[in-house]
């Protein structure tokens, strides 16, 4: 089974994917977790065998940068359209897809 686990966010959002992710494997699914860019994620999902399919921007550029609030609407449109771009990418010859955060939008 393929299975695709998708979510933007912090670690707090990324974190319960990568457990996730692990637990599919131990079952035999074959697994990939979209996520934003961060090192972060991209270290600690290598660091358990699960490929990252990087979505949007880094989430520490997005919290730290923070936008003003006018251009947030704008912000959060780009984000779920590239979203649906990786998504459905992703999502190809899977056969499941478990998303969570703002991801649900794009799923």
């Amino acid at each position: 089974m393929r299975v695709l686990l998708s979510t933007y966010g912090s670690r707090g959002d990324v974190e319960p994917m990568v457990g996730l992710a692990v637990q599919l494997r131990a079952l035999g699914a074959e697994v990939r977790v979209c996520a934003p860019p961060d090192e972060d994620f991209a270290q600690r999902l290598a660091g358990v065998g699960v490929p990252l399919v990087p979505v949007g921007q880094s989430a520490r550029a997005l919290t730290t940068g923070a936008p003003p609030p006018s251009s947030l609407p704008r912000h959060a449109a780009e984000l779920i359209a590239s979203q649906f771009d990786a998504v459905t990418a992703a999502a190809e010859g899977c056969d499941a897809l478990v998303a969570a955060g703002m991801m649900p939008a794009a799923a």
